[in-house]
């Protein structure tokens, strides 16, 4: 059953997946006791490689430690999640401003300018 995931496993080094694109380091799992005995070594890295690491328990996950991404706002977040893209240009004002004659009442301007658009 492992040929062809020994296959795969060779073909394909760490940090490299099946469409060849970069994946990133791969998730740690780590035991319950080896938390309990190397805590603050294992937030530590956790802290300087940003690769969360999975808590396990008698073989099965319990809890993830991940790092905690300091001075992000909430849109940085989404950028670097890929949720959205930043904009490929700054966002300005219009200068051209348009005046409306002192005469022309702006409700009925406006509602001149959507029977033009009908």
């Amino acid at each position: 059953m492992g040929g062809l995931f020994a296959r795969n496993a060779r073909r394909y080094p760490d940090g490299m997946n099946a469409m060849s694109l970069p994946t990133g380091p791969a998730p740690r799992s780590v035991g319950l006791r080896e938390v309990g005995q190397r805590a603050g070594e294992i937030y530590r890295e956790v802290e300087s490689s940003g690769v969360p690491v999975t808590v396990i328990d008698d073989g099965r996950p319990i809890a993830q430690i991940v790092p905690i991404q300091r001075e992000e706002s909430w849109y940085e977040r989404m950028v670097r999640q890929g949720q959205v893209r930043p904009a490929k240009h700054p966002f300005r004002l219009p200068t051209d401003r348009y005046t409306l004659p002192e005469e022309t009442d702006l409700d009925d301007f406006l509602f001149s300018e959507r029977l033009e658009d009908r």
